[in-house]
Parts: C-alpha cells; structure tokens; sequence
C-alpha cells in the first residue's frame, strides 16, 4: 500500500481514535455516548495546542489517553500473525512497545491536522445492547473532503471498551499492518529482531 495514503489515514484516523479513547473510561457509557460526549473537548484541546503548545507535552497526553483504552497488545498480536507465536516474550513486548509508540506519534500529528475539521457521528443502526463488539462510524470533512470512519471496539472481561481495529474509507488499516509486517518478514528472512528495528507504523 502506497506509504503516504496510509500516513493520511493514520492521521485522520487519530481524530476520532483519541475520541473513543479518552471517553471510554465513562462508567456505563455505550461507545457512541461516549464518542458524543468528547468530542468538543478534544477539539478544542487540539486547536489550543496548535496555538503554540508544547509538543513533548502534548504527545505525553495523547499516550497518556490512549494506553488504557486501546487495545495495543491484542492489536499487535495481530499484525504479528503467525510470527507471534514463534516469537520470545521479549520480542512479542519490544514490538508492542515501538507499535504502540509509533501510532501515539502519528495520532498526535494527525489530531493536530484535523483540530478544524467538521466531524459528525452516524447514527446508531441499533442499540448496543448487551453486545461486545460494536462498530462505531463517523464522518471527518476537512478541505472538501469527507472521510468514513469505522472503529471496531470490543468489551473485554472486565467490560471495558477497547479499541482494535479501524477501517478507513473502506481500507481497513489492522490488515495493512499485517501486510507490512508479513513484508518485512519476507524481506529479512523471518527475522524478527531485524522485523522490530525496521517497523515504522507510518508505512504500509
């Protein structure tokens, strides 16, 4: 996948991404509540920043955010696909470590792309329910351009709401990881040490 669209969708993608992240922590809130309910104030948090805040700063509160509410284990368990169960348990925690701290830094830069955006959120096709996965859509318009956002989240044991997947204008980015990873794999000969050095999660 051509590396620059998938660095545009991980950007747009943040938006909203740190949405569902910091308002899943809302006890008894469905994932759309939750969704609606922050919006305005990440938006506002974003264009604050973009006045001159500082960056370092910035970042620590979007993984500040994001880690307890994003999946990133289970999501890099499965962009390791059959790798992860040939890797050590050093190797399985150093790849979650440098995937999860590339998609922090993207979604930091990509929330402060799209602080001015139009975003909308598409009505619930039916209630949540007792249901554990849920498929969250929305729409970003910036610049004359809209974009279609699905997150899948899931409710874990202890039913808590976790982000693991995102589908973007119908590429769903989880797969294109596992593109990627299976690519470097190839590439260094099932190496996954050389795998982990070379992981960029802005590239596809």
């Amino acid at each position: 996948m051509n590396r620059f669209f998938v660095q545009k969708s991980l950007q747009i993608a943040a938006v909203l991404f740190m949405f569902v992240a910091l308002g899943a922590r809302a006890e008894g809130a469905d994932p759309y509540q939750v969704v609606d309910k922050v919006t305005d104030q990440l938006v506002s948090a974003a264009q604050e920043h973009n006045k001159g805040g500082d960056q370092a700063s910035f970042d620590a509160q979007v993984m500040a955010a994001l880690e307890p509410v994003v999946a990133f284990d289970y999501i890099a368990r499965v962009v390791m696909g059959n790798y992860y169960g040939k890797a050590t348990d050093e190797q399985k925690r150093a790849f979650a470590d440098k995937f999860q701290s590339g998609l922090v830094t993207t979604y930091a830069k990509g929330i402060a792309t799209y602080a001015d955006s139009n975003i909308q959120l598409l009505p619930a096709p039916e209630p949540v329910g007792d249901s554990r996965r849920v498929t969250v859509e929305q729409q970003v318009s910036h610049e004359g351009s809209t974009h279609k956002l699905s997150y899948t989240m899931g409710k874990n044991r202890d039913d808590q709401w976790k982000l693991i997947n995102v589908v973007l204008n119908g590429v769903n980015l989880g797969r294109s990881f596992s593109s990627q990873f299976e690519q470097l794999a190839n590439k260094y000969n099932g190496d996954i040490d050389q795998v982990i050095s070379h992981w960029n999660s802005s590239e596809g």
